[in-house]
């Protein structure tokens, strides 16, 4: 377990959350692998909505990383702050790169790894765009091996499992695209490939953060929720050869 979560670190340390690119250089990067499957983070580093600057979701783009490192699957996620949502606009640069790697590599199915926050009472929202980028069942089973407890709206608030081991699919607030045009949409209306947008919260995805201007406490994950969830995602690619 710890080998596990002392690379993330290693990986999440790569990214520039709050710093801009010098010069011409990439905002994002792109990872080449073998198994036609490509995972997303394009809030990795910090972005700006409709003129509002939005903080990065830590360590989706070292997780992004560390699947195609271990499973030899593409990769793309931005790597310095920027003044674009690439999640957020119909069109863009990191769309066009995602066009470019399901195009040439034959992608078959795309995840788009997002983070939110522990007030949600979940670990895991699954947004299949209720069910039109993909069957939930290609991706709900893989959690709910890995440990996570399936849970409805109707009986989240009597539910005594641990909030952090809660797996949600198409949450009202995490549909995945149904009204906006994320990358999760934009792959299963634009490129005709299947698609799933993924929340974590902070305390299956986050290893370990210092404490900043904007949140001063040091913040630590549950350890054993982050292994879960690695083990849930690598699960999800390794179905494809």
């Amino acid at each position: 377990m710890n080998d596990v979560l002392e690379k993330l670190q290693v990986l999440d340390k790569l990214f520039n959350y709050q710093m801009r690119a010098k010069g011409a250089a990439p905002w994002f990067k792109t990872i080449a692998g073998s198994r036609p499957v490509l995972v997303s983070a394009p809030h990795a580093c910090m972005h700006r909505r409709d003129g509002v600057q939005k903080m990065q979701e830590e360590y989706t783009g070292a997780i992004a990383r560390y699947l195609a490192e271990e499973c030899h699957c593409h990769a793309i996620f931005t790597c310095c702050q920027i003044d674009e949502d690439p999640n957020w606009q119909p069109q863009g640069q990191y769309k066009h790169a995602v066009q470019s790697l399901v195009e040439q590599y034959n992608i078959a199915f795309l995840i788009d790894l997002h983070g939110m926050t522990n007030k949600h009472k979940m670990g895991v929202a699954i947004g299949t765009i209720n069910g039109f980028s993909c069957d939930p069942q290609l991706v709900l089973p893989h959690f709910v091996s890995a440990g996570f407890k399936s849970i409805d709206l109707e009986s989240i608030e009597l539910d005594d499992t641990h909030p952090a081991r809660r797996v949600v699919v198409d949450h009202p607030k995490f549909t995945g695209g149904v009204v906006n045009q994320t990358v999760t949409r934009f792959a299963c209306e634009q490129l005709q490939i299947e698609s799933v947008q993924i929340e974590l919260a902070s305390e299956v995805r986050v290893v370990e953060s210092a404490a900043t201007s904007d949140w001063p406490y040091d913040y630590r994950g549950n350890p054993e929720a982050i292994i879960a969830t690695i083990t849930a995602l690598k699960s999800m690619v390794e179905r494809f050869p």
